[in-house]
Order: structure tokens, then C-alpha cells, then sequence
């Protein structure tokens, strides 16, 4: 992989090109007086025709992170942000907050109040740059961030931005931080080396243990009452079908607790609703399968005889400071390749008698759902005034 020649007036128009390079469309930004290089960056772009991420003027911060979040929902290609130092930092640390809690990759830039007081070009000549300074900006998000880094010298830029977009796409995802000092963007005027993407790849997605899937499996054969609980499966509307393969083949009855997407389509057989309470007090194997909160402990009542296994690419969640909900198994690696494993090893164990039971129990208690279902729809009805039974029924009448 021979590398390529860029010349360059300063850091900002290879910070631009670089972000192209990998695959960043769009870059949402707030402006403050860290920007000029970046905005001179995309002037000399659009003369030049050089290829550069499109520039979104966003009015807050937080909005700015969220459009970088749902573009990445809708195309799994993570986006980029900047806002301006410590004050556009803060207003967009709300949204930074669901990205980090969502596994949302996505890269949050901020510029830094120029270091330099005097002769040097990008220090500091407003009025501002004294009282905008922090020891340490990056400390108001280093919780939320998977990294996070100040860019020492022009020379750092391919290298900061490849690390950066690396440790936001392995898993567990999440968002990564940049501090940009101004006097480094107004610098590296000059010639430099540009590699292609590939000269520092993506880890690939861990695939689970081939022991661990063998356990599971094992109980998944054995057991009466299974039960899978989700929250965040069906961030990728692709990993669907795993879900639906492998509930379908093994009579599993699916919830979807607090669910923040579709997980399974909502007339899926072994679609049993949202609330896991009426179904865990039965069931003797639990699956908690991308779910940071599978129950409430104050709420709901767990078959203290069951077995639980959890899944995801964290499946003890370690950036929450305290989840103590009880682990017979953990399973680390991609839900959809762990679900798809979990499928293939369960089907050359299962006992067609006993998943016939399973099935027709999880059909009754579809049945009562769908009963109950019709008649709030019946009931919202002829009700003198809407209510949200209304609204949902007007949306997917039954």
C-alpha cells in the first residue's frame, strides 16, 4: 500500500481529506474561533474539487450529536462532529450521553483555546481565548467517551483520526473525543503521506466461544419456560432475522423490555410484548440478550431456580458503575453471530415433543395478548375522548 502525496496549506485541509478518506460523509459542526482552518480547509476544497466530508451548520450542539447518531442508525457508518472548546463540548454532552449508553459510534471533535498568548500563528487574539481554557477540557466527557486525545502536531493528523475512528467501531461501540488546539490546524503547511484506510483496520467482530454456545444450547434443549429479554437488539435492522431464526426454531418466546428498536416484527409468533414481569416468575431459562436492565429487582420476581445467560459484545455492561443482576453465563461477541451459533448448536440438540409444548404454551399466551390488545382497541373505541389505546389502535388496528 503505497502511500499518496498531499499538499497542504495547514493541519485542517488533511484533517478534512483524511475524514473523507475514511468514509465520513458528513461533518456536523457548531462554530466558535477554533474554526478558520476548517473553514478555509473547506473553501480550498470546494475550488479545488477535493473530496471532503459535507459541512452541516447545526444551531445547538446536542442536535448536532443526535443527526451523527440516527445517520448512523440508518447506515452504520459512523459520522463526525465539532463543536467549539470547553462551552460547545458541554452543550453537546447530553446527546453524547445516549451515544455512549446506545454503543454509537460516532466522532466528537472540539477545538481547543489556542495555547500560545502571543507570535504564533492560530494563538490566541480575542478577548475570550483567556477565559475558555480548562486544565482539562476532555475531563467533562471522559466517562461517555471509549478515548479520548489532544492533537499534538499537524503531523499526528492520519494517524489521531484512524485511531479515533478504530477504537469507535470495535466492540463494544461507542463515541471517541478529539481536542483540536488552533495553532495546530493553522499548522503543517507542506507535503505529506497519505495512506489508504486500510493500513490500520478495523478489529473484526469477536465471534463467541464455541464452548460457551455449546452450554446454552444445552439448556435452551432442556428447558420448559425459556424467556429471552432484549432492549437494544435490531440496532441493525439487519441482525432481525437471527432473532426471528432462532426464536421460531426454538419455540422461545421474545420481550422486549424498554425496547429502543425493533427487535422482532410485532406479529412474530413468539413476540410476547414489552413487560417481562408476568413471564419470569415461569420461566427456567432467562436469555438477556443485548439488555443492559432485564428486570427490575423491586419489580419483578425471577424463578430463583432459573438459569440466566447474558449476551452481547458487553454483556456485563462495564461502563455501568453498578449492574448486579445474576449471571449463570456470559457470553461476549456479536448478538446476531451468537444467536445464529446459538441456533445451529441447539437444532442438533432439541426434542421435537418438548418444543411442540413450548410452542403451543407461548401460542396460548399470544392468544390472551392479542385478546387483550382487542379489547382496549374496542374499548378506546367508544371512549368520549382519545386516549392512547386510540392512537395506537388508529396506527395498527388489529
Amino acid at each position: 500500500m503505497t502511500p499518496h502525496k498531499l499538499n497542504v496549506a495547514h493541519a485542517g485541509e488533511t484533517l478534512l481529506v483524511v475524514l473523507a478518506a475514511r468514509g465520513i460523509e458528513y461533518l456536523f459542526g457548531n462554530a466558535g474561533t477554533d474554526f478558520p482552518s476548517i473553514i478555509e480547509a473547506f473553501a480550498t476544497a470546494s475550488i479545488e474539487g477535493r473530496a471532503v466530508p459535507q459541512p452541516v451548520t447545526v444551531p445547538h450542539e446536542n442536535v448536532a450529536v443526535a443527526m451523527a447518531h440516527g445517520f448512523y442508525l440508518a447506515t452504520q457508518r459512523p459520522q463526525a462532529v465539532m463543536v467549539h472548546v470547553n462551552v460547545g463540548t458541554a452543550n453537546a454532552i447530553c446527546g453524547l450521553i445516549n451515544a455512549a449508553r446506545e454503543n454509537i459510534p460516532l466522532l466528537l471533535l472540539a477545538g481547543r483555546t489556542p495555547i500560545t498568548e502571543a507570535g504564533r500563528h492560530g494563538g490566541r487574539s480575542v478577548y475570550i481565548h483567556w477565559g475558555q481554557e480548562m486544565f482539562d477540557q476532555a475531563g467533562m466527557v471522559r466517562e461517555l467517551v471509549k478515548w479520548d486525545y489532544e492533537l499534538r502536531d499537524p503531523s499526528q493528523v492520519e494517524a489521531a483520526i484512524d485511531r479515533a475512528l478504530n477504537l469507535a467501531m470495535s466492540e463494544p461501540r461507542g463515541p471517541v473525543y478529539m481536542t483540536l488546539p488552533r495553532e495546530i490546524l493553522a499548522g503543517g503547511a507542506g507535503e505529506h503521506e497519505l495512506h489508504a484506510p486500510a493500513w490500520r483496520s478495523t478489529p473484526a467482530t469477536p465471534a463467541p466461544d464455541p464452548a460457551a454456545i455449546r452450554q446454552a444450547a444445552e439448556w435452551l434443549a432442556v428447558a420448559d419456560n425459556p424467556l429471552l429479554i432484549t432492549a437494544s437488539y435490531g440496532r441493525n435492522p439487519a441482525d432481525v432475522p437471527a432473532l426471528a431464526a432462532l426464536a421460531e426454531a426454538a419455540a422461545l418466546p421474545v420481550i422486549g423490555y424498554r425496547p429502543r428498536y425493533l427487535f422482532l416484527p410485532s406479529a412474530h409468533p413468539m413476540h410476547l410484548g414489552y413487560e417481562p414481569g408476568p413471564h419470569l416468575g415461569d420461566a427456567d431459562l432467562v436469555l438477556v440478550a443485548d439488555c443492559d436492565v432485564p428486570w427490575v429487582p423491586r419489580l419483578h420476581t425471577v424463578n430463583p431456580g432459573a438459569r440466566i445467560v447474558h449476551i452481547g459484545a458487553d454483556p456485563l455492561f462495564e461502563r455501568y458503575p453498578m449492574r448486579g443482576f445474576r449471571c449463570d453465563l456470559a457470553i461476549a461477541g456479536s448478538s446476531p453471530a451468537t444467536l445464529e451459533a446459538l441456533r445451529r448448536e441447539f437444532s442438533a440438540k432439541s426434542d421435537s415433543a418438548r418444543i411442540a409444548r413450548r410452542r403451543a404454551a407461548v401460542a396460548k399466551k399470544r392468544a390472551a395478548l392479542d385478546e387483550r390488545a382487542r379489547a382496549l382497541a374496542a374499548s378506546a373505541a367508544s371512549a368520549a375522548s382519545p386516549n392512547a389505546a386510540a392512537i395506537i389502535a388508529a396506527f395498527e388496528p388489529l
